[in-house]
């Protein structure tokens, strides 16, 4: 691992990593999703899908720990665990298919993902269904699998949620909650077929302070009052993202 740790500091890019894991870190703290939505499109610019995912694992994990305990207080502990389930038969499926994806694929995935979602949530689509334990299930499942193919396991769970008659702080705390058990998964599925870089995870390392210095700042001036405010400027910073990289040019 030491020698993986000297090679990423030689990563190309890895300053503008930095800066954009933090910017990430700022969203994912607001508005309790949005991390993966930043963070993946743009770093795809720079390093390998794969890369981008396990780049991403430590600092999911280590910046959000600080979250966790308001988290656990204001979201629904009955949720996740559903949640969860249906992840852990979806993620092995997306995984697979990451490891067979063409580099301007993922990309191009990662990108049209983060439009779609946001395009869907700012129209103002809205649900009033609070959904049975089988449903929470699936879209558990989705998320698995656009996780484990895209890294960005997030579009189903924030639809159902965003987009429901749920407060806006139990909607930061199930997200926050689902990520944090959905990164322990990713580790787990990526270390089981093989696909674990160790100079990728030694990138993710580095990533870990800037992403958790984001998460708190995030997490500070987070306001439920100003809820519909935060998710504007994380639709607004994702869809920047997004379109920064998609690979018109080649």
């Amino acid at each position: 691992m030491p020698e993986a740790l000297a090679e990423a500091l030689g990563t190309p890019g890895l300053g503008w990593l930095c800066l954009i894991i933090f910017v990430a870190g700022c969203v994912r703290g607001f508005a309790g999703f949005g991390g993966a939505l930043i963070f993946i499109p743009l770093a795809s610019v720079h390093i390998p899908p794969i890369w981008c995912i396990v780049a991403m694992m430590p600092g999911e994990f280590f910046g959000t720990l600080p979250l966790l305990p308001r988290a656990l207080r204001e979201g629904d502990r009955r949720h996740v665990p559903m949640l969860a389930l249906g992840t852990a038969l979806g993620l092995p499926l997306g995984v697979f298919a990451l490891r067979n994806a063409d580099p301007d694929l993922f990309r191009w995935t990662v990108a049209l993902l983060a439009l779609g979602m946001v395009a869907l949530l700012a129209s103002g689509w809205r649900h009033a269904r609070r959904f049975s334990r089988p449903e929470l299930g699936g879209i558990g499942a989705a998320s698995g699998f656009l996780g484990g193919f895209s890294g960005m396991a997030g579009p189903p769970v924030i639809l159902a949620y965003v987009s429901g008659p749920y407060a806006p702080e139990r909607v930061r705390a199930n997200t926050l909650l689902f990520f944090s058990l959905l990164e322990v998964m990713l580790f787990i599925t990526f270390a089981a077929q093989g696909v674990l870089d160790l100079q990728a995870l030694a990138v993710g390392l580095l990533l870990v302070l800037p992403y958790g210095l984001g998460n708190q700042l995030g997490a500070r001036i987070f306001d439920p009052s100003r809820a519909r405010l935060y998710r504007f400027v994380a639709y607004g910073i994702i869809t920047g993202s997004a379109l920064l990289a998609l690979p018109v040019n080649g």
